[in-house]
């Protein structure tokens, strides 16, 4: 764990409180990738609960169809769920048509859709490295492309992209995940300061589209169960015994606590936070009023 001045959380706490945030997406629309299963299923689930009509995505028909089945079953707004491999373009195309021709606008994009490999570098494959950074980079880029303009026309919106500690922190054995959390997280930076700009000078307005970066935690998933492939398991053993020691040592994070963040960092309570790297392991409100401070 790295040092931190803001309060450790591993689950719901007062300021990504449900009961406090029910309501507060009512009549959003939001789009999540990669919310068949873990991360994303977690965070479909919360939008749905605080009002948002919810769009469930990820290239495995029968994730899709189980997620998209349980938010229904919670009753509260709008599901459906669209099966994509988001690494083709025309599957980007008719993943944001059918949004827009079911539920209409997409009001929040949440780039979560994510893979990862340990394996030292010397013996990856070139091609798999760089399919790690098309997944984790050039998938959510290009979505972004895909819907900023209705966000721009609107002038509204919200873009969260699920990074990592891993670009805060220079952590062996995964360097192609590293830099694309690094990259994803810059990218969002970078292009929220363009919006402040370029709204304001295209068209003489104060930009209302925010986005964020998350950190979520190292929440258990199929994802830590997969990482290691059988190349790592014969040839580089002790980078499954570097990764089971940090293991040991973290907390137990509840995927509620990033489902939640997202939840907060969508309802309108964090623009000061506004193209910021948010680490959902620490207390946002406090992450809040650091910034608010400075």
């Amino acid at each position: 764990m790295q040092n931190s001045p803001f309060t450790l959380r591993t689950d719901i706490y007062p300021e990504i409180d449900p009961s406090k945030l029910k309501g507060s997406l009512v009549g959003k629309n939001a789009l999540i990738t990669g919310s068949g299963r873990g991360i994303g299923r977690e965070i479909a689930l919360a939008l749905s609960q605080a009002g948002a009509n919810v769009c469930i995505t990820g290239r495995t028909e029968e994730e899709v169809n189980s997620t998209t089945k349980d938010v229904l079953g919670l009753k509260v707004a709008k599901a459906i769920g669209i099966t994509a491999d988001l690494l083709k373009k025309s599957d980007q195309e008719r993943l944001v048509q059918e949004f827009r021709k079911q539920l209409g606008s997409i009001d929040i994009l949440v780039c979560n859709a994510g893979t990862n490999v340990f394996q030292p570098f010397h013996i990856t494959d070139m091609v798999e490295w760089w399919h790690i950074m098309e997944i984790n980079v050039k998938t959510h880029i290009e979505l972004t492309h895909l819907v900023l303009p209705e966000m721009r026309d609107r002038n509204s919106g919200t873009i969260i992209y699920t990074s990592s500690r891993a670009a805060t922190a220079d952590l062996p054995w995964t360097t192609a995940y590293n830099c694309s959390k690094t990259a994803i997280t810059r990218f969002a930076g970078t292009l929220q300061v363009e919006l402040d700009q370029v709204q304001k000078i295209e068209k003489s307005i104060e930009n209302g589209i925010v986005l964020f970066s998350i950190h979520p935690g190292e929440i258990d998933t199929q994802l830590h169960q997969t990482a290691f492939p059988e190349k790592t398991k014969k040839e580089a053993p002790y980078v499954i015994e570097f990764m089971d020691k940090i293991s040991a040592k973290r907390p137990h994070f509840e995927g509620r606590l990033p489902a939640w963040t997202c939840v907060w960092l969508s309802s309108g309570n964090a623009i000061g936070l506004k193209g910021k790297y948010v680490d959902c392991t620490r207390d946002v409100g406090e992450q809040l009023k650091a910034i608010s401070n400075k």
